[in-house]
């Protein structure tokens, strides 16, 4: 199967023909007028007719599906979304729609919000629009103040606003719904029911039925779960959706060049099918049967957890590692060592295996190396002796010896040859990738005189990259042999880094090892049972011994050791065969007029050549491309994104198409990935259409959008106790901190009928009532609270302020309801944790919770598992009680004199130091007296009475003791 394909597979399109209505709007139409909107909304003549700048007849189609009604489209990867949207932008509002309000301003234009737009994206639309004589504004960020926010609204145009800023503004009245013509939402994958952007999308339709909403997504593969395209719609208050896959007839039509007149005979695009070594095939064998054996051993410790996606063929799925820790975390807290280390295990595995390919022999070498001396340290008693069963599974299989052995092999194996001197001598191996050696005969091929674009993957490559094209252009070769022995001077620093962290670790005593209980799939089966049983681990300890050098003096690994009067004589022979003229050679960085990323972008310019190296990027490729315009372009590695923005411009530029060169790994894991990458888009396209063939209509009202969790639940209307008497019409009113619209919690409150106020509060996140203050903490947040000490200021403050301050923890719902998280959540990511690092993390955490009980005996804590719940307590908490009043919660800490404290913390801290009173019993003094002249003149009885016998003697002697001088 090719990786540069048409896709023009004939089911998907005859699928897509029979439920896809496609509305055809010639483009002439809409020079003359505008479609309306679902509800009609009063359009005014356009003055002049409207020029776009969309070349390709699928984006054309597009915008006339989009301008004929409210939808959302689904767009492939690379088809180009971006100049799609900036013309929908400038046509809309070019439309002067009529403001639904009483008195409009005069010259005040429509008003578009642009929603999930980041940096990059901005720039390239405002750089869209900017060709249409059209501008945009970006509101981000705390730089604008509310003022400046108020003006750019009312001025109206496009205006692109993180989600969190215009819900705080919406809410807080600063721009209200009725004013907004139109919504157009990015990214639409990642609507959630808790979102930022379904808030938004919910206080638009409550109080604006007439503006329209728009949403687009480049990524259908995140459609996923249980009727995903129905869940999306719902959020966005959409009935439409527009699929366009690359398979789509009318993409295949703008794509498919080759009728073209001005085409050339010539073959534009030449797979170049490259030939692992015989050491890389070897890796990479021993590779895929280690994330086997792991698979099956974590099927094996988790049989009821496991699913038909748990299968080697899903291997080069992106997300195939995540999706199986996703499965396993709400059981993360009940689940053993060994199927924790076998998860990481595979994202350890499948990451060496995109190293294998991407990183030269002695960068992959040191990935290895550090592995398994990493894996040797945690395995080594404080008394000597090694503990192999704390090792990484992965270790323990039949075929790691062959992954460390080849991986040295490659970097640092000997070899002898004959020198032009005639004396046999030996060298490094130093294994060149087999890419090098085809970029370089590709390059003499083209020659000089084009303007050559190479592409890669990540900035690792770009850079390495970057100096074997330098070399090209001076020497008129690519002297992989040359780099290769640049680095092996970084191979001895890290060498002597490693050696000096290997003493670092043994003077920390650690002697806590968990045992990894793993099946026969991980032990060698060479010896009998009979010898096994008398020479209990003996297969173990061979397997290790294969894996490491272990002295007897010294019990740590050595990585391989450089003879350093091989490395001068390589260096030597590198000086004397590297080009006087080499020097001259240079590198320059493009202005950055776009944004782009200078880290990035590497143009190489001597005279007769012009290439640039550059990392794939689908937020820049297009820009990249029409402003670089390469003759050739070379894919280092396979990019499904960017070879459709590459099958994009070679449709507008036709005339004069870039030969595009495709290099990959026949046989190999990046050869897969690209294949399954293609398959998935199609397969995610198919189910989406299958599932808008079988969309029923949907209807509700702004009722049916409120939670099951009403206030008729919680209300209770008995008048006990003196309590406010409350009805299900009562308002009830929650102020919250501008800062805690990063969560979801605030769209929860307002979804269960709260009415929201953002304010910038000084003490707590949420203010319930006159009297009750919380303190929300997440997992993270908690963590960090307590590392840095903000959370004791933080209590310290609301007890003096509020009669009753909570600290609300809240857990991840899609995580255990457990401590576990606390101690993950304290370690490096991506690495295992043990069981009694586990439990210690955990009596940790416990006890700083104890102790800040302690100091503030009337703080209470809420558990939370999940923001649902949360929503939840505090509609049973606000149930009988006053709403807060705005003025007094947003004074309270400033230090005015219109917002007290409510104790006197001097007379707290006096009370505190008396031998007797403490943190927990202070508060029974300040009940029983109104100041310290009062409390000095009770009797040792009264003391005694309040504070017990014990503590009311030593403070009432403290207090009378004389004092003689």
């Amino acid at each position: 199967m090719s990786l540069f394909v048409g896709e023009d597979d004939d089911t998907e399109t005859e699928l897509l023909a029979q439920t896809e209505a496609h509305v055809e709007v010639p483009v002439q139409e809409l020079e003359r007028s505008l479609p309306t909107t679902a509800l009609e909304p009063d359009v005014s003549e356009l003055p002049e007719p409207i020029k776009l700048s969309l070349p390709l007849k699928y984006q054309r189609e597009i915008v006339s599906d989009l301008l004929a009604k409210d939808a959302l489209l689904i767009l492939g990867k690379g088809l180009g979304w971006e100049i799609i949207v900036a013309n929908i932008l400038y046509i809309l509002n070019l439309s002067n729609l009529k403001d639904k309000l009483p008195n409009p301003p005069a010259n005040r234009k429509s008003l578009l919000i642009l929603l999930n737009a980041n940096e990059v994206e901005n720039h390239k639309i405002a750089a869209d629009l900017l060709e249409l004589q059209a501008s945009m504004t970006v509101v981000g960020g705390e730089s604008t103040v509310v003022d400046k926010r108020r003006q750019i609204y009312q001025k109206g145009g496009v205006v692109s606003i993180t989600s969190r800023i215009l819900v705080v503004d919406l809410l807080s009245e600063v721009l209200k719904p009725e004013e907004i013509n139109g919504l157009f939402v990015l990214h639409a994958e990642r609507i959630k029911e808790t979102s930022n952007e379904s808030f938004i999308v919910n206080l638009y339709r409550d109080q604006n039925e007439w503006g329209f909403i728009k949403a687009f997504s480049d990524d259908p593969e995140s459609f996923t779960g249980f009727t995903p395209l129905a869940s999306r719609l719902r959020h966005l208050k959409l009935s439409n959706t527009l699929l366009w896959p690359r398979f789509h007839v009318d993409v295949i039509e703008s794509l498919s060049f080759r009728h073209k007149k001005f085409h050339r005979d010539l073959k534009t695009v030449n797979e170049i099918n490259i030939k692992l070594s015989y050491k890389m095939t070897r890796i990479q064998s021993a590779l895929l049967t280690c994330i086997e054996q792991c698979l099956k051993e974590l099927i094996r410790h988790c049989q009821s957890l496991s699913t038909d996606y748990w299968d080697i063929e899903n291997l080069y799925d992106p997300d195939f590692v995540h999706r199986i820790r996703n499965s396993l975390e709400s059981h993360w807290h009940r689940l053993t060592q060994t199927p924790k280390s076998l998860v990481y295990d595979l994202g350890f595995l499948k990451g060496l295996l995109s190293s294998l390919l991407t990183r030269d022999s002695l960068t992959f070498y040191q990935i290895v190396q550090s592995a398994v001396d990493g894996n040797l340290r945690r395995s080594v008693n404080t008394s000597g002796t090694m503990n192999l069963t704390s090792m990484s599974p992965w270790l323990n299989s039949d075929v790691a010896p062959t992954i460390t052995s080849y991986a040295k092999e490659r970097a640092l194996g000997m070899s002898k040859y004959v020198g032009s001197d005639g004396v046999e001598s030996v060298e490094y191996n130093l294994e060149p990738l087999p890419k090098w050696i085809e970029l370089n005969k590709l390059l003499k091929e083209i020659g000089p005189n084009s303007r050559i674009l190479v592409m890669a993957s990540d900035r690792m490559v770009v850079e390495e990259l970057q100096c074997l094209i330098q070399k090209f252009i001076m020497t008129g070769e690519i002297n992989s042999r040359s780099y290769m022995v640049s680095k092996l001077r970084g191979y001895l620093m890290w060498k002597e880094l490693s050696k000096l962290r290997r003493q670092l670790s043994n003077d920390v005593n650690d002697d806590e090892q968990d045992d990894i209980v793993v099946s026969k799939t991980f032990k060698r089966s060479r010896e009998n049972a009979s010898i096994r049983r008398r020479t209990r681990g003996a297969s173990s300890v061979a397997n290790v011994n294969r894996l490491y050098s272990v002295d007897d003096s010294d019990r740590n690994p050595e990585s391989a050791d450089i003879d350093t009067a091989v490395l001068e004589k390589l260096e030597l022979e590198n000086q004397e065969n590297e080009p006087k003229e080499f020097s001259k050679a240079h590198v320059k960085q493009e202005p950055n007029e776009n944004e782009l990323e200078d880290d990035d972008l590497i143009i190489i310019d001597e005279q007769r050549y012009t290439i640039e190296v550059q990392s794939f990027n689908s937020k820049t490729d297009d820009t990249l491309l029409n402003e670089f315009k390469p003759t050739h372009i070379i894919f280092y590695e396979p990019n499904l994104s960017f070879i459709r923005r590459v099958e994009n411009y070679q449709g507008v530029h036709f005339n004069e198409p870039a030969k595009v060169y495709m290099m990959f790994y026949g046989t190999s894991a990046e050869e897969q990935s690209s294949l399954v990458q293609m398959k998935k888009e199609k397969e995610a396209f198919t189910r989406l259409i299958r599932e808008k063939a079988n969309l029923s209509k949907h209807f509700e009202t702004k009722e049916d959008t409120k939670f099951t969790i009403t206030k008729k639940h919680v209300v209770n209307t008995r008048i006990a106790g003196g309590q406010r008497f409350q009805t299900e019409d009562d308002e009830f009113r929650v102020i919250v901190d501008v800062r805690e619209f990063n969560s979801s919690l605030p769209n929860l409150l307002y979804r269960v009928g709260s009415k929201v106020i953002p304010c910038m509060l000084t003490i707590g996140d949420y203010i319930l009532t006159p009297k009750i203050c919380v303190e929300r903490k997440a997992i993270p947040d908690l963590i960090a609270s307590f590392q840095s000490g903000r959370l004791y200021n933080q209590c310290e403050q609301m007890s003096r302020y509020y009669e009753l301050p909570v600290l609300l923890i809240e857990f991840d719902e899609e995580k255990s309801f457990s401590f576990e998280p606390f101690s993950e959540s304290r370690t490096r990511p991506g690495a295992p944790v043990s069981n009694n690092t586990n439990r210690f993390l955990q009596d940790h955490i416990q006890n700083k919770i104890t102790m800040l009980l302690i100091s503030f005996p009337k703080l209470k804590i809420i558990w939370s598992s999940s923001p649902y719940q949360t929503a939840q307590i505090f509609i049973e908490l606000k149930a009988g009680e006053e709403a807060p009043d705005i003025t007094s919660a947003i004074n309270k800490g400033l230090n005015s004199d219109e917002s007290p404290a409510l104790y006197n913390e001097g007379a707290i801290d006096l009370l505190q130091s008396i031998p007797g009173i403490n943190a927990s019993n202070f508060h029974l003094i300040m009940n029983r007296v109104r100041n310290i002249e009062e409390m000095v003149k009770l009797t040792k009885q009264d003391f005694c009475d309040i504070l017990g016998e014990e503590n009311g003697a030593k403070a009432y002697n403290f207090i009378n003791r004389s004092v003689r001088p």
